[in-house]
């Protein structure tokens, strides 16, 4: 039960617990990361390209992801409600943005074009920035239906969810991407170009897969905040969460939906997309597992 989640576990509470814990973490980092690489590096499978993803279907994602996100704020309420409404909104915002991976996208980019010479960085990060914003505020908006709704009926959480996401979507999403355009043109900022190609060397690569510790983190936190609200043996509890994770980072809706726009044959195009969703299940799963140890029964 979630009131009596820190009595009745051993949750991290040695040193040892903590040491484990963090040197799991990052070797579930490069696990995961570690399919998405071979996928690209060694068996061909192409990065895909979203960009004739018509907006019905990127619609439909969202409100996928947001509908996960309220849910995962209700599992979560024995920890956010102890939080204001201002910081726990800012928690999940926060969450939603590192699990996206938002801060080592930044930074990867920056390496292989070295962003840091003539403000490359600035015309980088508006790159990133519009759809870091709507990740933080979808989490943030999650929160907010979550404790609004709470005592609601369902049909209320179904009928704001869409809402939520269209404003998102179509007019908070559009007018970020305005703000950075226009910084870039009074700038005279233009893309940088990529200093290093693929196959990388060891330079990029211990960036590449040394930031992939941000999402991993994030995952472990959205197991710590979940993991008490559900229900059922270790075994069950550990398919719920890589679900959750899955749909939060919109790897079903893309892998199921986005591959049918894939310039590319569908089998390839799914294995583009499914690259991700095998990554996000590599760590997810592993996350759980190593949970589901640290939060078993004391004796």
């Amino acid at each position: 039960m979630a009131s009596n989640y820190h009595t009745d576990v051993r949750l991290l509470r040695s040193p040892a617990d903590w040491l484990i814990a963090g040197v799991l973490a990052c070797i579930i980092a490069v696990l995961a990361l570690g399919a998405h690489d071979v996928a690209i590096s060694h068996l061909g499978i192409i990065y895909p390209d979203e960009s004739g993803v018509p907006n019905w279907a990127k619609y439909l994602g969202q409100i996928v992801r947001l509908a996960t996100m309220v849910y995962v704020s209700h599992l979560a309420r024995w920890r956010l409600d102890q939080m204001s409404p201002v910081k726990a909104a800012i928690a999940l915002g926060l969450l939603v943005v590192f699990l996206q991976e938002t801060v080592r996208i930044i930074v990867v980019d920056n390496i292989v074009s070295d962003g840091w010479i003539d403000r490359r960085w600035i015309y980088l990060l508006m790159t990133r920035l519009p759809n870091a914003m709507l990740s933080f505020c979808s989490g943030a908006a999650a929160v907010t239906i979550s404790r609004t709704l709470r005592h609601r009926p369902i049909w209320a959480v179904i009928i704001v969810v869409p809402i939520v996401a269209a404003i998102g979507l179509f007019a908070l999403l559009p007018a970020l991407k305005g703000v950075a355009g226009w910084i870039d043109a009074t700038l005279h900022l233009a893309e940088p170009p990529e200093v290093y190609q693929p196959p990388y060397g060891f330079y990029v690569y211990k960036y590449i897969y040394g930031t992939f510790v941000e999402p991993t983190i994030a995952c472990f936190v959205l197991a710590y905040l979940a993991w008490p609200g559900l229900n059922g043996t270790p075994l069950r509890r550990t398919a719920a969460f890589v679900a959750l994770i899955l749909l939060m980072r919109g790897r079903v809706v893309a892998t199921a939906l986005f591959s049918v726009w894939i310039k590319a044959p569908l089998p390839m195009a799914i294995a583009a997309e499914g690259q991700f969703f095998v990554e996000t299940l590599v760590m997810a799963t592993l996350t759980a597992a190593v949970w589901a140890h640290l939060s078993r029964p004391a004796r």
